[in-house]
């Protein structure tokens, strides 16, 4: 007696950006590329690394530092008053509002 064959599962709905195009960007947890996403998303999967990144909840305030050990882009919570970097473990200070300006010798 022949089986009957099941039915194709249904596809999920694929993701719809929303419809004013609006993009915020976040620094991957992986790889610590700039990553632009559009706003609503909850997560964002590299496509460099494969890593999923989660999205602040909305309405957080965000601000970025580059490393001064490693020169690695950091993302971090603005009001906060240091960034350890997750690359090389540096504490950096956050300042805001302030321009540091960092001379090297030659």
């Amino acid at each position: 007696m022949p089986v009957p064959l099941a039915p194709y599962p249904t596809p999920p709905a694929p993701y719809t950006p929303p419809a004013n195009g609006v993009q915020s960007q976040l620094v991957c947890s992986g790889c610590r590329n700039l990553l632009v996403f559009p706003v609503g998303a909850t997560s964002v999967c590299c496509a460099v690394c494969n890593a999923v990144t989660a999205v602040p909840p909305p309405g957080t305030e965000m601000a970025q530092l580059v490393c001064g050990g490693c020169h690695t882009l950091l993302m971090y919570i603005r009001g906060a008053t240091s960034v350890q970097c997750s690359c090389c473990h540096t504490v950096n200070l956050a300042l805001e509002g302030i321009v540091v300006l960092i001379v090297s010798e030659v």
